[in-house]
């Protein structure tokens, strides 16, 4: 019995200190990704350092995936664009979303897009594709993950939601996105993000 006794209590120290190391380990990875994103450059604009309510107005087009016509769905928007083109994306691996934006590029849609770090060293990414295509590309370096999937369109329309530019979010993940027509205010905020980012970022080696 008294062996028993000792190995339970010999067994409690030791799920006691694993359970601690893992805490802290936790904390110290927690850490480090705070320290990460204390090293952005840039402050929010006045504008958006808050919340912010906007009035509905416009109208509201959702799709989900998987194969529930997201890409489709952001494509059809971009074949809208008349004159400027704002994507900011975490990771951008989408063919037929890359070539609508190409398509949008060569009517004449000024096409500017900010991608997160990891494209730098995504084997996949449609980065070098812009690139080749003298699309402007920028990429944001201030945080652990820029993670934003958003275009502006025309100053006016938003894309945004969960949907990344990819072919796993069309063909493999519960995702969601939303095309936003028709408010204008809405859009101002976006564009304020937006052009903060582009101006604390660096063009595309």
């Amino acid at each position: 019995m008294k062996k028993l006794v000792s190995a339970i209590v010999v067994l409690s120290i030791f799920f006691a200190g694993f359970l601690l190391g893992c805490s802290n380990k936790t904390i110290s990875h927690e850490n480090a990704l705070v320290n990460k994103t204390a090293s952005a450059q840039a402050v929010l604009p006045g504008e958006i350092d808050h919340p912010n309510i906007v009035n509905a107005a416009g109208t509201i087009e959702v799709a989900f995936s998987p194969n529930g016509g997201a890409t489709d769905t952001v494509i059809k928007a971009i074949n809208e664009a008349h004159s400027t083109i704002k994507v900011q994306a975490y990771l951008f691996t989408s063919t037929p979303i890359a070539k609508a934006l190409l398509n949008a590029q060569k009517r004449g849609v000024i096409v500017k897009i900010i991608l997160d770090k990891s494209n730098e060293t995504e084997k996949y990414s449609a980065a070098k594709f812009f690139i080749d295509n003298k699309i402007p590309v920028k990429i944001d370096h201030d945080f652990a993950i820029a993670h934003s999937k958003v275009m502006i369109i025309d100053d006016s329309t938003i894309i945004t939601g969960s949907f990344n530019f990819t072919k796993a979010a069309e063909k493999n993940n519960a995702e969601n996105v939303l095309i936003i027509r028709g408010n204008k205010k809405l859009a101002d905020y976006y564009n304020e993000n937006w052009q903060w980012r582009w101006e604390n970022t660096q063009s595309y080696q």
